[in-house]
């Protein structure tokens, strides 16, 4: 069962076990549908020199699979709402112009 979980999440997806009366029962996957164009604006953006990180509260498998698909530059995982706040803070002290989307 880990073995599958970990090529779901490679492919991007979200890997949940799940058990019936405390006996696994099997796995489900989710994942959340990337955009047609998202990485036309990630090449887009990147053809104006901007550099992509990608900040999530996915964890690092699934996000670093689909940063992999689109040409995000770095990926911060594991992120809590705050977390991602408290990074966009720290870049722009370091003087980096920002931009966010989502939550």
């Amino acid at each position: 069962p880990a073995a599958n979980a970990e090529a779901m999440q490679a492919e991007g997806k979200t890997a949940m076990f799940v058990s019936v009366d405390g006996a696994f029962a099997g796995i489900v996957a989710v994942a959340d549908p990337v955009k047609a164009t998202t990485a036309e604006a990630i090449k887009a953006l990147h053809d104006r020199g901007l550099r992509i990180i990608m900040a999530t509260g996915d964890n690092e498998r699934t996000a670093k699979a689909i940063a992999g698909k689109l040409g995000i530059d770095e990926v911060r995982a594991g992120l809590l709402p705050d977390e991602k706040g408290a990074l966009v803070e720290q870049l722009r002290a370091s003087g980096a112009g920002v931009a966010m989307a989502g939550d």
